[in-house]
């Protein structure tokens, strides 16, 4: 049986204006990001979803929200989707980040394979790989031949994606860039797995 995921990260943020890390904190959806969520609830509004699963965060789970409708069905709060934990550098911005911590952030976005969260004190993308890739399978099990909608953060999308291409995270950071309430469909078979963003095809990485 074909099963079809759908992964939305959630709309614009306050923070994500001010330049600061969120993680595992949270900041309101703006009116941009309201209305950006809107816009993809509109172009998935044919879509049957089977189920529906949000990040734990409200700015995701406000997303799943908008992206529901009046379909009568659940959003299912999940841990498992819930961005980094970058612990100590939540609530910071970017810049102060980069005055503080300039090594640990090069080496998260140079090779994050390597990225041993020493002066974060929170996950490692292997941490977060470990996660998801337990969480996509259950999933798996638990809805084949179903439509799933599953709605979460930059980061964490980027883990998955990477996960399905192959799961090296030395390429972690290749691809498209994952913009606020952009869309990746996937589509699982017996001997297959087919990923798409915004419609573009996404190939296996090739080691």
């Amino acid at each position: 049986m074909d099963t079809t995921i759908y992964i939305v990260r959630h709309g614009q943020t306050e923070w994500n204006i001010e330049g600061r890390l969120q993680g595992r904190l949270d900041s309101p959806l703006t009116d941009a990001g309201v209305e950006q969520a809107k816009q993809l609830a509109q172009r998935l509004q044919n879509i049957s979803f089977d189920s529906i699963y949000s990040s734990s965060s409200n700015r995701a789970f406000s997303t799943a929200l908008h992206l529901k409708k009046d379909r009568a069905i659940e959003v299912n709060k999940s841990d498992h989707l819930m961005e980094m934990d970058f612990a100590t550098w939540e609530g910071r911005k970017w810049s102060e980040i980069q005055d503080l911590f300039p090594e640990e952030l090069l080496l998260m976005n140079e090779h994050p394979e390597r990225f041993e969260a020493k002066e974060t004190k929170g996950e490692t993308f292997h941490d977060m790989q470990k996660r998801l890739a337990s969480f996509i399978d259950q999933i798996l099990k638990q809805h084949a031949g179903q439509n799933i909608l599953l709605v979460s953060h930059s980061i964490t999308i980027k883990v998955l994606i990477n996960y399905l291409r192959g799961g090296n995270l030395k390429y972690l950071w290749d691809g498209p860039d994952i913009h606020w309430a952009s869309l990746y469909e996937v589509g699982f078979t017996e001997d297959k797995t087919k990923i798409f963003f915004e419609g573009e095809e996404i190939l296996p990485l090739q080691y």
